[in-house]
């Protein structure tokens, strides 16, 4: 409260901030000279549609290259599955076991 009153009797409720004498009579034109030129705006507009067009292709390109990638990737490793279960069959020919050993040999464990 002390603080409060000292203040209040030391500037007696003046604002002490002032504006400069004609500060804002010319504050508009300084603005303006200060804005870039509506050129430069103008070019990046034109350029807009063909950044948005070039983003979509590579959008769709790229989508369609992961779904085949991935198509094949399927086609893959339905490959190397046949081609193990060919593999185990070639081995349960050499060793000469049939269903009955396998079916054996299961029950066993």
């Amino acid at each position: 409260m002390n603080e409060e009153k000292y203040l209040e009797e030391r500037m007696a409720k003046q604002n002490p901030f002032k504006v400069p004498e004609g500060y804002f009579d010319s504050f508009a034109e300084h603005v303006m000279q200060q804005l870039p030129q509506r050129q430069a705006k103008a070019k990046h507009m034109w350029l807009r549609p063909w950044m948005y067009a070039a983003a979509s292709l590579l959008v769709a390109v790229f989508s369609i290259a992961i779904y085949f990638s991935n198509t094949n990737s399927d086609a893959s490793e339905m490959a190397a599955a046949n081609a193990s279960d060919s593999y185990i069959e070639e081995a349960a020919d050499y060793a000469m076991i049939d269903n009955e050993d396998i079916y054996y040999l299961l029950a066993e464990n």
